[in-house]
Protein backbone atom coordinates (compact mmCIF):
# COMPACT_ATOMS: atom_id res chain seq x y z
CA UNK A 1 0.00 0.00 0.00
CA UNK A 2 1.55 3.47 -1.22
CA UNK A 3 2.01 5.87 2.07
CA UNK A 4 0.24 8.76 0.35
CA UNK A 5 -2.84 6.91 0.20
CA UNK A 6 -3.32 5.86 3.91
CA UNK A 7 -5.55 7.60 5.83
CA UNK A 8 -4.89 9.45 9.31
CA UNK A 9 -7.38 8.81 12.16
CA UNK A 10 -8.08 11.31 14.79
CA UNK A 11 -9.75 10.10 18.08
CA UNK A 12 -11.00 10.71 21.41
CA UNK A 13 -13.27 11.01 24.29
CA UNK A 14 -15.77 13.42 22.34
CA UNK A 15 -15.76 17.04 23.43
CA UNK A 16 -11.44 17.09 23.60
CA UNK A 17 -10.55 18.77 20.18
CA UNK A 18 -11.41 15.96 17.30
CA UNK A 19 -13.17 18.53 15.32
CA UNK A 20 -11.02 21.48 15.72
CA UNK A 21 -7.66 19.22 15.16
CA UNK A 22 -9.30 17.99 11.98
CA UNK A 23 -10.16 21.38 10.66
CA UNK A 24 -6.41 22.70 11.41
CA UNK A 25 -4.89 19.37 9.15
CA UNK A 26 -6.96 20.47 6.58
CA UNK A 27 -5.61 23.65 6.50
CA UNK A 28 -2.10 21.76 5.08
CA UNK A 29 -1.58 21.40 1.58
CA UNK A 30 -1.06 17.86 1.79
CA UNK A 31 -4.15 16.94 3.66
CA UNK A 32 -7.59 16.10 2.75
CA UNK A 33 -9.91 16.41 5.62
CA UNK A 34 -13.23 15.29 5.05
CA UNK A 35 -15.78 17.87 6.72
CA UNK A 36 -17.83 15.48 8.63
CA UNK A 37 -17.18 12.67 10.75
CA UNK A 38 -17.71 9.95 8.02
CA UNK A 39 -19.21 7.44 10.79
CA UNK A 40 -20.27 4.65 8.22
CA UNK A 41 -16.44 2.86 9.42
CA UNK A 42 -16.67 2.53 13.02
CA UNK A 43 -20.50 3.39 13.68
CA UNK A 44 -22.55 0.62 14.86
CA UNK A 45 -23.77 -1.45 11.68
CA UNK A 46 -20.98 -0.16 9.86
CA UNK A 47 -17.85 -1.12 7.90
CA UNK A 48 -16.22 -2.43 11.06
CA UNK A 49 -19.46 -4.05 12.21
CA UNK A 50 -19.80 -6.39 8.88
CA UNK A 51 -16.25 -7.46 9.30
CA UNK A 52 -16.53 -8.60 12.38
CA UNK A 53 -19.81 -10.57 11.73
CA UNK A 54 -17.42 -12.23 8.81
CA UNK A 55 -14.67 -12.58 10.78
CA UNK A 56 -14.50 -13.88 15.08
CA UNK A 57 -19.07 -13.78 14.62
CA UNK A 58 -18.95 -15.27 11.28
CA UNK A 59 -21.96 -18.06 11.20
CA UNK A 60 -24.64 -17.68 8.38
CA UNK A 61 -27.58 -15.60 10.15
CA UNK A 62 -25.13 -13.14 11.86
CA UNK A 63 -23.37 -12.66 8.50
CA UNK A 64 -26.87 -12.18 6.35
CA UNK A 65 -28.61 -9.50 9.33
CA UNK A 66 -24.91 -7.75 9.25
CA UNK A 67 -25.42 -7.23 5.62
CA UNK A 68 -28.89 -6.43 5.67
CA UNK A 69 -28.08 -4.02 8.68
CA UNK A 70 -25.14 -2.22 6.85
CA UNK A 71 -26.89 -1.32 3.58
CA UNK A 72 -29.67 0.16 5.82
CA UNK A 73 -27.03 2.45 7.58
CA UNK A 74 -25.84 3.17 4.20
CA UNK A 75 -29.25 4.55 3.22
CA UNK A 76 -29.48 6.50 6.31
CA UNK A 77 -26.40 8.51 5.69
CA UNK A 78 -26.77 9.40 1.92
CA UNK A 79 -31.01 9.73 1.60
CA UNK A 80 -32.45 11.91 -1.36
CA UNK A 81 -31.93 14.96 -1.06
CA UNK A 82 -35.56 16.03 0.08
CA UNK A 83 -35.38 13.16 2.87
CA UNK A 84 -32.18 14.95 3.81
CA UNK A 85 -33.28 18.42 4.05
CA UNK A 86 -36.92 16.88 6.07
CA UNK A 87 -34.23 14.96 8.53
CA UNK A 88 -32.37 18.68 8.84
CA UNK A 89 -35.34 20.14 10.04
CA UNK A 90 -36.93 17.42 12.25
CA UNK A 91 -33.37 17.26 13.75
CA UNK A 92 -34.26 20.99 15.35
CA UNK A 93 -37.42 20.77 15.81
CA UNK A 94 -37.46 16.90 17.61
CA UNK A 95 -35.13 17.10 20.34
CA UNK A 96 -37.28 20.31 22.09
CA UNK A 97 -39.96 18.33 22.35
CA UNK A 98 -37.29 15.72 23.83
CA UNK A 99 -37.97 13.22 20.73
CA UNK A 100 -34.85 11.99 19.42
CA UNK A 101 -34.26 13.34 15.33
CA UNK A 102 -33.50 11.27 12.61
CA UNK A 103 -30.68 8.82 11.91
CA UNK A 104 -27.93 10.98 10.58
CA UNK A 105 -29.23 13.87 9.99
CA UNK A 106 -26.10 15.50 9.96
CA UNK A 107 -24.21 18.51 7.62
CA UNK A 108 -20.97 19.45 6.34
CA UNK A 109 -19.10 21.89 8.49
CA UNK A 110 -20.00 25.35 6.40
CA UNK A 111 -16.25 26.61 7.22
CA UNK A 112 -13.14 24.07 6.07
CA UNK A 113 -9.80 24.63 4.76
CA UNK A 114 -10.48 28.56 6.19
CA UNK A 115 -13.45 29.17 3.50
CA UNK A 116 -16.86 28.90 3.26
CA UNK A 117 -16.62 25.03 1.93
CA UNK A 118 -19.44 23.56 1.41
CA UNK A 119 -23.39 24.40 1.09
CA UNK A 120 -24.88 22.95 4.18
CA UNK A 121 -28.22 22.00 1.99
CA UNK A 122 -26.07 19.13 0.57
CA UNK A 123 -26.37 15.79 1.92
CA UNK A 124 -22.75 15.19 2.74
CA UNK A 125 -22.10 11.79 1.08
CA UNK A 126 -22.83 14.14 -1.95
CA UNK A 127 -19.00 14.95 -1.53
CA UNK A 128 -18.14 12.02 -2.93
CA UNK A 129 -20.09 11.17 -5.34
CA UNK A 130 -23.60 11.22 -6.50
CA UNK A 131 -26.32 9.14 -5.14
CA UNK A 132 -26.81 5.99 -7.55
CA UNK A 133 -23.04 6.06 -8.18
CA UNK A 134 -22.66 5.82 -4.46
CA UNK A 135 -25.08 2.83 -3.69
CA UNK A 136 -23.81 1.38 -7.34
CA UNK A 137 -20.46 1.00 -5.29
CA UNK A 138 -22.45 -0.33 -1.96
CA UNK A 139 -23.22 -2.70 -4.11
CA UNK A 140 -20.14 -3.80 -6.03
CA UNK A 141 -18.64 -3.93 -2.34
CA UNK A 142 -21.10 -6.59 -1.27
CA UNK A 143 -21.28 -8.09 -3.93
CA UNK A 144 -17.54 -9.68 -3.40
CA UNK A 145 -18.64 -10.93 0.04
CA UNK A 146 -22.28 -12.55 -1.05
CA UNK A 147 -21.75 -15.78 -2.83
CA UNK A 148 -25.40 -16.29 -3.40
CA UNK A 149 -28.89 -15.27 -2.33
CA UNK A 150 -32.18 -17.49 -2.21
CA UNK A 151 -35.55 -16.53 -1.25
CA UNK A 152 -36.27 -18.20 2.12
CA UNK A 153 -35.66 -17.09 6.01
CA UNK A 154 -34.71 -17.91 9.44
CA UNK A 155 -36.80 -17.37 12.72
CA UNK A 156 -35.18 -14.76 13.56
CA UNK A 157 -35.89 -12.79 10.15
CA UNK A 158 -38.89 -11.09 11.15
CA UNK A 159 -41.79 -10.19 8.64
CA UNK A 160 -41.01 -8.98 5.45
CA UNK A 161 -42.26 -9.41 1.76
CA UNK A 162 -40.40 -11.99 -0.05
CA UNK A 163 -37.67 -12.43 2.30
CA UNK A 164 -34.07 -13.50 1.17
CA UNK A 165 -31.53 -14.69 2.58
CA UNK A 166 -27.52 -13.52 2.06
CA UNK A 167 -24.84 -16.76 1.64
CA UNK A 168 -21.51 -15.64 2.29
CA UNK A 169 -18.67 -18.17 3.38
CA UNK A 170 -15.83 -17.37 5.67
CA UNK A 171 -13.43 -15.71 4.24
CA UNK A 172 -12.50 -12.67 6.79
CA UNK A 173 -9.07 -11.33 4.80
CA UNK A 174 -10.78 -11.13 1.59
CA UNK A 175 -13.64 -8.90 3.30
CA UNK A 176 -11.38 -6.97 4.60
CA UNK A 177 -9.41 -6.49 1.30
CA UNK A 178 -12.81 -5.66 0.08
CA UNK A 179 -13.81 -3.40 2.64
CA UNK A 180 -10.65 -1.02 2.31
CA UNK A 181 -10.85 -1.23 -1.71
CA UNK A 182 -14.40 -0.07 -1.10
CA UNK A 183 -13.35 2.61 1.64
CA UNK A 184 -10.29 4.20 -1.21
CA UNK A 185 -12.78 4.08 -3.89
CA UNK A 186 -15.31 6.30 -1.81
CA UNK A 187 -12.52 8.54 -0.54
CA UNK A 188 -9.56 9.25 -2.65
CA UNK A 189 -10.90 10.64 -5.86
CA UNK A 190 -11.92 13.57 -3.67
CA UNK A 191 -8.16 13.58 -2.06
CA UNK A 192 -6.77 13.45 -5.51
CA UNK A 193 -9.24 16.18 -6.57
CA UNK A 194 -7.86 18.43 -4.06
CA UNK A 195 -4.41 17.93 -4.40
CA UNK A 196 -3.54 16.38 -1.09
CA UNK A 197 -1.37 13.00 -0.36
CA UNK A 198 -3.45 12.37 2.62
CA UNK A 199 -6.91 12.67 3.80
CA UNK A 200 -8.09 12.33 7.17
CA UNK A 201 -10.94 11.05 9.53
CA UNK A 202 -11.62 13.10 12.41
CA UNK A 203 -14.96 10.63 13.99
CA UNK A 204 -14.41 10.64 17.86
CA UNK A 205 -14.93 6.97 18.69
CA UNK A 206 -12.31 6.15 15.87
CA UNK A 207 -10.40 5.54 19.31
CA UNK A 208 -12.71 2.48 20.33
CA UNK A 209 -11.82 0.77 17.62
CA UNK A 210 -8.25 1.55 16.66
CA UNK A 211 -7.07 -2.06 16.39
CA UNK A 212 -9.83 -2.50 13.75
CA UNK A 213 -8.68 0.75 11.89
CA UNK A 214 -5.09 -0.96 11.84
CA UNK A 215 -6.36 -4.28 10.31
CA UNK A 216 -8.20 -2.76 7.90
CA UNK A 217 -5.07 -0.06 7.01
CA UNK A 218 -1.94 -1.51 8.52
CA UNK A 219 -0.37 1.75 7.38
CA UNK A 220 -2.15 4.37 9.16
CA UNK A 221 -1.57 6.65 11.79
CA UNK A 222 -3.76 7.38 14.85
CA UNK A 223 -3.85 10.79 16.55
CA UNK A 224 -5.39 10.32 20.12
CA UNK A 225 -6.18 14.35 21.43
CA UNK A 226 -7.05 14.34 24.77
CA UNK A 227 -8.25 17.20 27.42
CA UNK A 228 -8.63 17.89 30.88
CA UNK A 229 -11.65 15.65 31.74
CA UNK A 230 -13.24 17.91 33.67
CA UNK A 231 -13.73 20.22 30.49
CA UNK A 232 -15.11 17.23 28.71
CA UNK A 233 -17.83 16.66 31.36
CA UNK A 234 -18.47 20.11 31.29
CA UNK A 235 -19.00 19.88 27.11
CA UNK A 236 -20.85 16.67 27.83
CA UNK A 237 -23.39 18.24 29.68
CA UNK A 238 -24.44 20.46 27.02
CA UNK A 239 -24.80 17.47 24.20
CA UNK A 240 -27.76 15.03 24.38
CA UNK A 241 -25.53 12.28 23.97
CA UNK A 242 -23.45 13.13 26.79
CA UNK A 243 -26.09 13.38 29.61
CA UNK A 244 -27.32 15.71 32.44
CA UNK A 245 -24.54 15.38 34.86
CA UNK A 246 -21.05 14.01 35.77
CA UNK A 247 -22.56 10.62 36.62
CA UNK A 248 -23.70 10.31 33.41
CA UNK A 249 -20.57 11.34 31.92
CA UNK A 250 -17.71 9.92 33.87
CA UNK A 251 -19.02 6.51 32.93
CA UNK A 252 -18.58 6.69 29.31
CA UNK A 253 -15.55 8.99 29.26
CA UNK A 254 -13.56 6.68 31.91
CA UNK A 255 -14.69 3.51 29.72
CA UNK A 256 -13.31 4.49 26.91
CA UNK A 257 -9.62 6.26 27.77
CA UNK A 258 -9.33 2.82 29.64
CA UNK A 259 -9.83 0.85 26.52
CA UNK A 260 -7.44 3.06 24.78
CA UNK A 261 -5.24 2.32 27.66
CA UNK A 262 -5.26 -1.54 26.84
CA UNK A 263 -5.61 -0.90 23.01
CA UNK A 264 -2.78 1.17 22.48
CA UNK A 265 -0.25 -1.16 23.91
CA UNK A 266 -1.12 -3.38 21.11
CA UNK A 267 0.25 -0.92 18.64
CA UNK A 268 3.19 -0.75 16.70
CA UNK A 269 5.64 2.00 17.88
CA UNK A 270 5.73 5.09 15.51
CA UNK A 271 1.46 4.08 14.68
CA UNK A 272 0.33 6.73 17.30
CA UNK A 273 0.70 9.95 18.85
CA UNK A 274 -0.67 11.55 21.88
CA UNK A 275 -1.65 15.24 22.37
CA UNK A 276 -3.23 17.53 24.22
CA UNK A 277 -6.20 20.23 23.48
CA UNK A 278 -4.31 22.62 25.83
CA UNK A 279 -0.95 22.31 23.84
CA UNK A 280 -2.28 22.61 20.94
CA UNK A 281 -4.03 25.91 22.18
CA UNK A 282 -0.80 27.25 24.13
CA UNK A 283 1.92 25.91 21.71
CA UNK A 284 0.45 25.72 18.39
CA UNK A 285 3.42 25.56 16.10
CA UNK A 286 5.35 23.28 18.14
CA UNK A 287 2.66 20.88 18.54
CA UNK A 288 1.83 20.89 14.65
CA UNK A 289 5.27 20.56 13.93
CA UNK A 290 5.68 17.98 16.15
CA UNK A 291 1.91 16.22 14.29
CA UNK A 292 3.87 16.75 10.62
CA UNK A 293 7.17 15.11 11.91
CA UNK A 294 4.89 11.73 13.20
CA UNK A 295 2.93 12.11 9.82
CA UNK A 296 6.12 12.42 8.15
CA UNK A 297 4.91 15.47 6.62
CA UNK A 298 6.66 18.66 5.64
CA UNK A 299 5.50 21.27 7.77
CA UNK A 300 2.63 24.12 6.24
CA UNK A 301 2.45 27.13 8.07
CA UNK A 302 -1.07 27.53 6.87
CA UNK A 303 -2.27 25.54 9.66
CA UNK A 304 -1.15 28.36 12.05
CA UNK A 305 -3.89 29.98 10.49
CA UNK A 306 -6.65 28.43 12.33
CA UNK A 307 -8.02 30.26 15.18
CA UNK A 308 -8.10 28.18 18.51
CA UNK A 309 -9.18 31.12 20.65
CA UNK A 310 -12.60 29.36 21.60
CA UNK A 311 -11.32 25.89 23.43
CA UNK A 312 -12.89 26.98 26.49
CA UNK A 313 -10.31 25.50 28.46
CA UNK A 314 -11.19 25.91 32.36
CA UNK A 315 -14.80 25.90 31.68
CA UNK A 316 -15.25 23.44 34.21
CA UNK A 317 -14.15 25.75 36.97
CA UNK A 318 -18.24 27.81 36.22
CA UNK A 319 -19.93 24.99 34.59
CA UNK A 320 -19.55 22.16 37.46
CA UNK A 321 -20.22 21.82 40.70
CA UNK A 322 -17.68 20.96 43.85
CA UNK A 323 -19.68 17.19 43.98
CA UNK A 324 -19.19 16.89 40.16
CA UNK A 325 -15.78 17.73 40.44
CA UNK A 326 -15.15 15.33 43.32
CA UNK A 327 -16.60 12.86 41.64
CA UNK A 328 -14.45 13.49 38.25
CA UNK A 329 -11.10 13.32 40.19
CA UNK A 330 -12.31 10.35 42.06
CA UNK A 331 -12.99 8.39 39.34
CA UNK A 332 -11.07 9.71 36.50
CA UNK A 333 -8.04 10.46 38.61
CA UNK A 334 -5.73 7.68 37.32
CA UNK A 335 -5.90 9.44 33.67
CA UNK A 336 -5.40 12.81 35.73
CA UNK A 337 -2.23 12.28 37.21
CA UNK A 338 -1.01 10.39 34.21
CA UNK A 339 -1.42 13.58 31.91
CA UNK A 340 -0.39 16.13 34.07
CA UNK A 341 -4.22 17.50 35.43
CA UNK A 342 -3.37 17.11 38.93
Amino acid sequence: MQRDTTPIFIGGTGRSGTTVLGRTLSLHKDIFTIPFESRFIVDPDGVGSLINALDERWEQYSAHTAIVRFRKLMRSIYPSRPVYLMKILLSVILPKIHISPPKYAFTFSRFWKDEEFFNYKKQPFSLFTDRKKFFEMVDNFLSHIIVRKYSGFWTGYGTEIAPHMNVTTYAPEDALIQAREFINSLILPVVKKYGAKRWVDHTPTNINHVLFLKRLYPEMKFIHIYRDPRDVVSSYKTKSWGGNSAMDAVPIINGTLRKWEMDKKRLPDGSYIEISLEELVSDKKGTLERLCNFLELDFDENMLKMDLSRSHSGRWKKDLSRDEVNLIEKKLGWFMEKYGYL
